[in-house]
């Protein structure tokens, strides 16, 4: 099996090696100052963030699909990361390491396993409410948790709204160094974002621990990193229980979860612009080996980084030899380089964090929400509000709630529609919607915009119900070129349906069905059942049909012979006038007409 890291290189042009170099180094120019602060997120050392770019970039390059996916850390999943391991770690910093590595090679193993069984469509079913609420709900929670950091402080608080409170009753206590620090790291990075090939964050960090450094500002309270160890990654597997792995198994479900959607979206987004395909399953592959790798050196969960990618984008590079470069960048910043971090002022980190996650917030996508559709709206702000004021977990878990109970209201109670001809034009239309729209005669012509099932059963009964009635009607037409698809529920509510309106003279047929919903309406295992002369191809042949006189040995009631009643004539010449407008217009436009049969 060819890896797809060389499918991608196939056809290699030396002219690209430039462009794939430049956007190595600037990966990494990125990665540090970022993933050392998202390692302060998780609650891990910031050599850590340094350790997940080595391995797991090379793993996804050489097994995910993707040309051009950066992988890297990223905030919703370090900050999943911490809320998981904290009350399992007691505090002791030797376990609360090691119970991250475990969590890290649990999620590599989920979508390894996701990955293997072909399920990359399950990422799809978190809905883009629940993802920009997550969003926003995160980049509080992160805020929160940088607060004090740039502004010298220290709070006792453990929740989101407890840090707030604590850092604005803190505020006599800030330390004005650490203040000027961490705004003039913040603006920094606002003013040079703009310009994507300029890496903001490494000259504000940079510029930061120079200012530390020639002033001495680390002995006047301003917090910095300190010594950081050198040398590769350690490689090894941690030393946990069964137990433990058991209580990180739903963090880890949860973070993969995240990932994969994070991955899935942004893989699709930047093959479209570049003109190639990506396998879902595969990127779960590539994906969970770079989790698993970075699990076994030291590293913290990973995911896809859009802005990452989008920076090596832009300065030409379409293959994963970029992210390979920025692999080998890296090792040689943590062999070589480890001692320039001494000075980097913590302040500058936690302003450089707080200006990544920003970007979580979507004030258009939510007001586009507000606008179209106020129920997925709430369902955002359920989100945001659950994950931070709750937590992480619950409120995801509590906005997925949610949205499938507004997907089950939804289809539980669709848009229907009776229809009706307008003289002079083809086809059928809404009464409801299309002026000047006029009832067939004798004929109840009923559309269901939904899949029927067991939970809207019932409404589709009593709407029939309601609608005949009128004491004219002789036939009742259910369009169902909009149900997709039905359930036993369902089909038993139509074949009873069919023999109470049976009973009272009219008769009930369906057109325009799909094969499987005709295949369970007339399959012997169902009673009561459709025979195939109660379903039709179109509409209009079922119109021509109408109403049918026969003794029915099923026990349906007396149905109706043809011609045998004035309705059934009228519902007929409604058809065929309607017809006979078509050819018209058909006609007018030099196109053959010929009437169904």
């Amino acid at each position: 099996m060819t890896l797809p890291v060389f499918t991608s290189l196939r056809g290699y042009q030396r002219v690209s090696l430039r462009a794939d170099l430049t956007a190595g180094l600037l990966i990494v120019a990125i990665a540090i100052p970022l993933s050392m602060g998202m390692a302060e997120v998780a609650g891990m050392p910031p050599v850590a963030g340094l350790y997940a770019c080595v391995l797991p970039m090379v793993a996804y390059a050489a097994l995910g699909s993707s040309r051009q996916l950066v992988i890297a850390l990223d905030a919703s999943t370090a900050m999943i990361v911490a809320v998981t391991v904290a009350p399992l770690a007691s505090g002791d910093p030797a376990r609360y390491a090691a119970l991250v590595a475990a969590l890290t090679i649990v999620v590599g193993i989920i979508l390894l396993a996701a990955g293997a069984v072909r399920m990359g469509v399950i990422a799809d079913f978190l809905s883009e409410p629940v993802l920009l609420g997550y969003q926003a709900g995160l980049a509080l929670v992160v805020i929160a948790s940088q607060l004090p950091r740039m502004l010298g402080i220290t709070v006792d608080a453990s929740t989101t709204l407890g840090r707030y409170r604590d850092s604005l009753l803190a505020l006599d206590q800030v330390d004005a160094w650490s203040l000027a620090i961490a705004v003039g790291a913040f603006t920094t990075v606002l003013v040079l974002r703009r310009w994507k090939r300029v890496p903001g964050a490494l000259i504000a960090i940079g510029g930061a621990t120079v200012v530390v450094a020639a002033l001495g500002l680390a002995a006047d309270g301003v917090a910095v990193l300190g010594p950081l160890p050198s040398g590769v990654p350690p490689l090894g597997v941690p030393d946990i229980g069964l137990g433990d792995l058991r209580d990180l198994l739903p963090g880890a479900a949860a973070i993969a979860l995240v990932a994969a959607a994070d991955t899935l979206v942004s893989s699709r987004a930047f093959a479209a612009r570049n003109g190639y395909e990506v396998d879902a399953n595969r990127d779960l592959i590539g994906l969970g080996a770079a989790n698993a790798s970075a699990g076994l050196s030291g590293g913290i969960t990973v995911s896809a980084s859009a802005a990452r990618t989008a920076v090596a984008e832009s300065v030409g590079s379409r293959t994963q030899l970029a992210g390979l470069t920025a692999a080998a960048t890296m090792i040689l910043v943590l062999v070589f380089a480890t001692g320039f971090l001494h000075d980097v002022p913590v302040p500058a980190l936690a302003a450089v964090v707080t200006a990544a996650v920003l970007r979580l917030f979507e004030p258009a996508a939510m007001r586009t929400l507000w606008r179209v559709r106020r129920t997925e709206f709430a369902i955002a702000i359920a989100a945001m509000a659950g994950v931070a004021l709750i937590g992480v977990l619950e409120g995801v878990l509590i906005a997925m709630a949610l949205s499938l109970f507004d997907f089950l209201r939804r289809a539980s109670h669709p848009h229907d529609a009776v229809l009706g001809v307008v003289k002079g034009r083809a086809g059928f239309h809404d009464m409801g919607r299309v002026p000047a729209t006029e009832p067939i005669e004798g004929v109840l012509l009923f559309r269901f915009d939904a899949p029927l099932f067991y939970a809207n059963a019932q409404r589709f009964r009593t709407r029939i119900r309601s609608l005949t009635r009128r004491r004219d009607l002789r036939l009742v037409v259910l369009d169902a070129s909009t149900v997709p698809d039905i359930d036993v529920t369902a089909a038993r509510m139509l074949g009873e349906l069919r023999q109470e309106l049976g009973a009272r003279g009219m008769r009930f047929v369906i057109a325009d069905a799909v094969g499987g919903v005709v295949d369970l309406l007339t399959g012997d295992e169902l009673r009561p059942r459709f025979d195939r002369n109660d379903l039709f191809d179109t509409i209009d042949e079922a119109l021509r049909a109408g109403p049918v006189h026969r003794a029915d040995p099923g026990g349906r009631g007396e149905q109706h012979e043809p011609g045998n009643s004035d309705l059934c004539r009228g519902a007929t010449m409604s058809s065929h006038t309607m017809i006979g407008n078509v050819s018209a217009n058909a006609q007018q436009e030099g196109r053959e007409f010929l009437p169904p049969r």
